[in-house]
């Protein structure tokens, strides 16, 4: 997930604030490239996503420097795991169709962090803007009102800017329903990224 972010390094060791883009985004952390240099366990200040331009600018996230991965011509891939990162245990239901509950699959107990993003959801003629509840390298869970099955194929622009669809810089990701997630009122629908590659562990 190619996401703008902003890093800033507080004293000590150094002081430094750059903005990059994502190489890629998991629910603990994230990964970025760089030529700067960070150390190993140091923490450094998250603003994710990041938009220059925005009036009211998003909050930072403090994280911890658990991965310093030296590139050939001299960059440098860094991964960040946020303090935030925690057991979220959801209620997870599974439908069939709206409405009718049966057995859940979902077995998973992964330590992750919430993601509030915009996110635009299309399939066919039915189109919804949301936001998200959890984020991860293969899929996204988002906030949703409307009628969906289990399996059915939707093309998500995340992070959503209606700006960038103006001017062509967004792209569709293709998915698939894979399941509803429902907690205090609150109903999620699962989509997996059906064009993902495997993603590589940091």
């Amino acid at each position: 997930m190619d996401m703008p972010v902003r890093i800033r390094q507080v004293p000590p060791p150094r002081e430094c604030t750059e903005i990059k883009t994502t190489l890629d985004v998991s629910r603990n952390g994230l990964l970025f490239r760089t030529r700067e240099t960070y150390e190993l366990n140091s923490t450094i200040w998250v603003t994710m996503p990041y938009t220059a331009t925005a009036e009211v600018k998003g909050p930072e996230f403090p994280a911890t420097v658990v991965r310093v991965i030296k590139q050939p011509g001299g960059d440098i891939e860094v991964g960040v795991q946020f303090h935030s990162a925690h057991a979220d245990r959801w209620n997870h239901s599974v439908y069939a169709t709206p409405g009718k509950p049966i057995t859940s699959t979902e077995k998973r107990e992964k330590k992750r962090v919430r993601m509030t993003l915009p996110v635009r959801v299309r399939s066919g003629m039915l189109m919804e803007e949301s936001v998200t509840l959890d984020v991860s390298r293969t899929g996204v869970l988002f906030v949703s009102s409307q009628a969906y099955t289990i399996g059915q194929k939707v093309f998500v622009v995340i992070p959503y800017q209606p700006t960038g669809l103006i001017s062509g810089t967004l792209a569709e990701e293709p998915g698939e329903v894979i399941r509803f997630v429902e907690r205090d009122g609150i109903r999620g629908v699962a989509v997996r990224f059906t064009a993902r590659a495997e993603p590589r562990p940091y």
